[in-house]
């Protein structure tokens, strides 16, 4: 995200599509973060536990960030969904925010210098296996 793109009430729409394979049922955690992969967390889901050994299902993320002020400790609001195949005919949805399912709050983040905007994922469980691939990526500013 270019220095000072971001200000009050500007929104960037994020929409992710892709597939993944489990072993057993490990448990993933999505996070946007702002200012890279160690950035600060805009938002997270909580640990949705994956359908047990399934293999290249649909998985779907969408989020809204909003800047309610912009600067070197400006204010971003970020809310989102993602929605997984866990099995054939099963599709687990949650709803996301900064600390996961409750109390939707800003994050303090700096507008002024170029950001990169990362979408993570983490795995609770190491293996083969467990892979995730994003397929389709779409960002959309708007005010």
């Amino acid at each position: 995200i270019p220095a000072n793109f971001m200000r009050a009430d500007r929104t960037i729409k994020i929409e992710a599509y892709g597939k993944l394979s489990t072993t057993a049922t490990p448990t993933m955690i999505f996070a946007l973060r702002w200012g890279g992969v160690a950035g600060t967390l805009l938002a997270n889901t909580e640990a949705i536990t994956m359908g047990s050994g399934v293999s290249n299902v649909n998985w779907y993320l969408s989020a809204t960030i909003q800047c309610r002020s912009a600067g070197s400790s400006g204010t971003a609001l970020c809310m989102g969904t993602v929605s997984i195949h866990t099995a054939a005919g099963t599709v687990l949805s949650n709803v996301f925010g900064v600390s996961g399912y409750d109390a939707p709050a800003v994050a303090t983040i700096d507008t002024t210098t170029d950001k990169a905007l990362s979408l993570t994922a983490k795995w609770s469980a190491s293996s083969a296996s467990n892979t995730l691939t994003g397929m389709i990526y779409d960002i959309e500013a708007s005010n």
